[in-house]
This record gives C-alpha cells, sequence and structure tokens, in this order.
C-alpha cells in the first residue's frame, strides 16, 4: 500500500487505520485530507483545508448501506462556525435503485424506470428532461429531448442500423457485412468505410 510519495520535492504520507482504510493524508507534515468511518466501516466523511478553511462532505446510509445523503461544510478556519452547507439527499424505489437526486432548494431530479431497472427517462421536479421508447428487447428505439427526437434502428441481427435526428445533419446509416462487420457509416457530411 502506499504510505509515501515524492512528487518535485513535495512529500505525502499515506495513514491507515487497523482495518487498513485510508484516515488522512499529510503534504510537508500537515494534514491534507481526513477520511473518516462508522463502526461498519462506512466512510461517514471527508475533508480537506481550502484557503484556510475546513471543507467537508458527510455522508448518510440506510440499513442496506445505500447511500441516502450528502452534506458539504465549510467552517470558519478560527471558531469553527459553520459558513456554508448544501445537502443532497438520495432515494430509492421499491427495487433497491436509485431513482431520485433532491438538492436543497432545487427540483428533485428523477431516474423513471421500468421492469428490472430499464431507464425510461429523467425529470428534473415536473419537467421531462429526457424519454426513452424501447423495444420488446428494451434497445432504444426513441430519445425525446427538448424539441428533438433521435430515432435508432437494428438490422434483423441486432446491429445498428441507422441513427437519425430530427436535425438532418446529424443523421447516420451503418452498413454491416455478411460476417457481421461494420464496413461503412454514412451520414449527409461525409461516409466512411472499413475494410478487413
Amino acid at each position: 500500500k502506499l504510505i509515501r510519495s515524492e512528487d518535485e520535492g513535495l512529500v505525502t504520507h499515506w495513514h491507515y487505520d487497523e482495518a487498513d482504510r485510508l484516515t488522512h493524508r499529510t503534504v510537508k507534515g500537515e494534514t491534507a485530507e481526513r477520511w473518516r468511518y462508522d463502526e461498519r466501516g462506512w466512510l461517514t466523511d471527508i475533508s480537506h483545508i481550502s484557503e484556510g478553511h475546513r471543507v467537508t462532505v458527510h455522508y448518510g446510509y440506510d440499513e442496506k448501506g445505500r447511500l441516502t445523503g450528502e452534506r458539504q461544510t465549510v467552517h470558519h478556519p478560527q471558531t469553527e462556525a459553520l459558513l456554508w452547507q448544501h445537502e443532497t439527499r438520495h432515494a430509492y424505489n421499491a427495487q433497491g435503485l436509485a431513482n431520485r437526486c433532491i438538492p436543497d432548494s432545487l427540483p428533485a431530479v428523477e431516474w423513471l424506470t421500468y421492469g428490472s431497472g430499464y431507464l425510461a427517462g429523467m425529470k428534473l421536479g415536473d419537467t421531462p428532461l429526457v424519454e426513452y421508447t424501447r423495444d420488446r428487447l428494451h434497445r432504444e428505439t426513441l430519445r425525446s429531448f427538448g424539441r428533438y427526437e433521435l430515432t435508432t434502428a437494428y438490422t434483423p441481427a441486432g446491429q445498428l442500423q441507422s441513427q437519425h435526428l430530427n436535425s438532418l445533419l446529424s443523421d447516420r446509416d451503418y452498413t454491416w457485412n455478411d460476417n457481421g462487420e461494420l464496413i461503412r457509416i454514412s451520414s449527409p457530411r461525409q461516409t466512411r468505410s472499413y475494410s478487413y
């Protein structure tokens, strides 16, 4: 394990606890970063000094070990008074997949999924950011984002056949040989050919 490094005369020491977890890093004898863990061994916070201020990210978990929150704090160098903080919470669906991120004073970001976790879309608050339509093999066939739509088609063998954006300059068609090798990518701007 790394315990000492030197780069252009700058000596860094890496320190570990009995469980072999990184606890802090010193540069020129001063603590640069610090890592802390709970009794389960999960990282609870990591901190560093920036312009004299202690900057820390605190992590919270549920009973299954999933990240439920991150709180960033900045403290005054002399008084340790809290100068700034920001918190982001995380939520999970019934299957245990992350499906929601809730930053302080901002709308939630949600991942919309179906089945065993296939992504169907994302939204910011009530505003859709992107929506996906999939075929029965769960391959993306349509991506809608804002005023754009990207349509994707596949060959009977499952290879990418085309991607067409409702902006014609971004269309692409793919051609494959009988061995399943890509031999051409065609777009309005150029055509690339491949040989094997």
